[in-house]
């Protein structure tokens, strides 16, 4: 039996002799008062204890200890299913942070992948446009070197014009 069921058969035990006592009619009055126990009261108060002891036992204290005992199953069963619970909460803690550990690693790995195929990609757009603008610029090279050659063969030609019609000015005379 626990120890809590001891303590309340104790107390349960001083209940049912202090209510015996006071059933019986008080003989100690004040003119008669006398300390030394009657033994033919004693034995009627024994009688009554051995008689009701168990009828309470049966029918207030054991189902009050049964209450307390299911009672104290329920608040240690409700711990373990607590700790049972916490338990679980906790690995399924581990398992999400495992998880996002393992996203965070494939999104790491699938950014530099991302930035890698980006720069591949841009140094092919640079290498296009600079190859673009190397033929641009060699084109227009081109042109502007055939537009500076035919500007100089015009202008030797204009200047051979000039120069003797400025000649036939200052000789008077045409050449």
């Amino acid at each position: 039996m626990p120890a809590h069921g001891n303590k309340l058969l104790g107390v349960s035990l001083a209940l049912a002799l202090a209510l015996g006592v006071t059933a019986l009619p008080s003989v100690a009055v004040a003119a008669d008062l006398n300390l030394l126990p009657r033994w033919p009261e004693v034995a009627i108060n024994i009688v009554a204890f051995g008689l009701l002891i168990y009828p309470v036992n049966r029918l207030l204290i054991q189902p009050l200890l049964r209450l307390l005992e299911r009672r104290d199953q329920s608040t240690h069963g409700s711990i373990e299913e607590a700790a049972r619970l916490d338990a679980e909460a906790a690995a399924q803690r581990a398992r999400l942070e495992a998880h996002l550990v393992e996203a965070r690693a494939r999104a790491h790995a699938r950014r530099a992948a991302i930035l890698a195929d980006a720069e591949a990609h841009e140094r092919t757009l640079m290498a296009a446009a600079s190859s673009d603008a190397s033929k641009t610029f060699e084109s227009v090279r081109a042109s502007v070197t055939a537009d500076l050659v035919a500007a100089r063969a015009a202008l030797q030609s204009d200047a051979r014009a000039l120069a003797s019609e400025a000649a036939a000015r200052l000789l008077g005379r045409p050449l």
